[in-house]
C-alpha cells in the first residue's frame, strides 16, 4: 500500500537568524552568508530543485554553525524526495541529537522506515510526535498507512479516525485524502456501506479527488450497482484524462449491462493510451480483455477490486 501512498511529509524546520550587530564584521559576514546558503535552500526545496537543495544544506552543514541541527532535518527531507533512504536516516537521526524535540524529524524519520517497509520502526517514531503532540493529525495519518500496510485495517482506522478528530485545522484537500484512505480500509474488510458513506465525504470535501471517485466505482461495482460505478468511472476520466484504468472498468461495466458499442470504445482509448505509455504489460492484458468481451457473456467478465496500488501518492484500488 501506499499509501507512500499518500503520506504528509513533514514541513520545513524555519529559522530566522538574527545578526547582532555589536559582534565582529567577520564573524557577522559569516553569519549572514550560512544563513542565505541556509534560505537559499529552503527556496529550492519549494521549487522542488532538490539536487542544488541538497548542496545548500551540505554546505551549511559543513560550517557547523547553529544551523546546522535544522539542515540536518531539511536534508533529511530532501533526501527522501530524492529516495535517499539510507541518507535520509542518517540525516534525521542526526537532527535529532541536536534536538530531541524535532517533530519534523520524527515525522520524516518515520517516512523513512515506512518507505523501506520497516512498519514497526516507523510507528515508533510517529508514536515519538504524539507523546509530544497529540494533536498532529499527520502522525496518525502516516501511522495509519503502516497500519494498513501491515493489514491490520481495524487500527488503521482507528488512527485515520484519529487524524480527523484533531482539532488543528488542516486544509479540505488533506481531509479528503484522509477519508478516501479511512474509505479504503472499510473495503478491504468488506464493509462496503461505511466505505462509500467515507468516499462520500472525501468527494464532497474536494469534488477533484479522482481517487476518490474511482474507489467509489469499485464499491458500487461491488454492491452490483452497474449504473453508479459507471459514473464514478466517468467522473475519473473527466479529470483526469490519462486514468487508463478507468477506462478499462467502465468498458467491462458497460458490457455488463449489454452496451457494448460503449465497452469497446473505452477499450480502444485504453488500447491507446498504454500503447502512448510504453506500457507493454497492461496493453497485452487489455488487448485480451477485448478478447473477452467479443466472445464472452456479461456474467463472465469480471472486475478485479480489492488489490491496493500507488498512484502519486495516493491509495487506490485497481478494479
Amino acid at each position: 500500500m501506499a499509501i507512500v501512498y499518500r503520506v504528509f511529509l513533514s514541513g520545513l524546520s524555519l529559522i530566522v537568524m538574527i545578526a547582532l550587530c555589536f559582534n565582529a564584521p567577520v564573524w557577522a559576514m559569516s553569519e549572514r552568508n550560512t544563513s542565505d546558503i541556509f534560505n537559499s535552500g529552503l527556496d529550492h526545496v519549494q521549487q522542488e530543485n532538490y539536487q542544488q537543495a541538497l548542496v545548500n544544506f551540505t554546505q551549511v552543514i559543513n560550517r557547523q554553525d547553529n544551523l546546522v541541527g535544522a539542515a540536518y532535518s531539511n536534508r533529511c527531507l530532501v533526501n527522501l524526495q530524492l529516495q535517499n533512504y539510507s541518507a535520509a536516516e542518517f540525516d534525521c537521526t542526526t537532527a535529532l541529537q541536536h534536538n530531541s524535540d524535532n517533530i519534523e524529524a520524527y515525522l520524516n524519520l518515520g517516512l523513512t522506515y515506512y518507505r523501506q517497509g520497516e512498519y514497526d520502526q516507523a510507528i515508533a517514531q510517529y508514536q515519538q510526535v504524539i507523546q509530544r503532540d497529540g494533536e498532529d493529525y499527520r502522525a496518525y495519518y502516516n501511522q495509519g498507512l503502516a497500519d494498513f500496510a501491515m493489514e491490520d485495517y481495524p487500527q488503521a482506522i482507528t488512527d485515520y479516525s484519529l487524524a480527523l478528530m484533531s482539532s488543528r485545522a488542516f486544509n479540505p484537500e488533506s481531509q479528503s485524502l484522509i477519508y478516501n484512505d479511512l474509505a479504503l480500509t472499510y473495503m478491504m474488510l468488506g464493509d462496503f456501506e461505511p466505505a462509500i458513506l467515507n468516499f462520500d465525504q472525501a468527494i464532497a470535501l474536494d469534488d477533484h479527488n479522482y481517487n476518490a471517485y474511482f474507489n467509489r466505482g469499485c464499491a458500487h461495482h461491488q454492491q452490483a450497482k452497474y449504473q453508479a460505478a459507471i459514473e464514478d468511472f466517468s467522473q475519473v476520466v473527466q479529470l483526469k484524462s490519462d486514468f487508463t484504468q478507468a477506462y478499462v472498468n467502465r468498458a467491462v461495466l458497460h458490457h455488463q449491462i449489454g452496451q457494448d458499442s460503449a465497452a469497446f470504445t473505452d477499450i480502444d482509448i485504453a488500447l491507446q493510451q498504454y500503447q502512448q505509455q510504453g506500457n507493454r504489460l497492461d496493453y497485452d492484458l487489455v488487448i485480451n480483455l477485448k478478447q473477452k468481451l467479443l466472445y464472452s457473456q456479461p456474467s463472465q467478465v469480471s472486475l478485479f477490486c480489492q488489490t491496493p496500488i500507488s498512484i502519486n501518492n495516493s491509495t487506490v484500488v485497481i478494479c
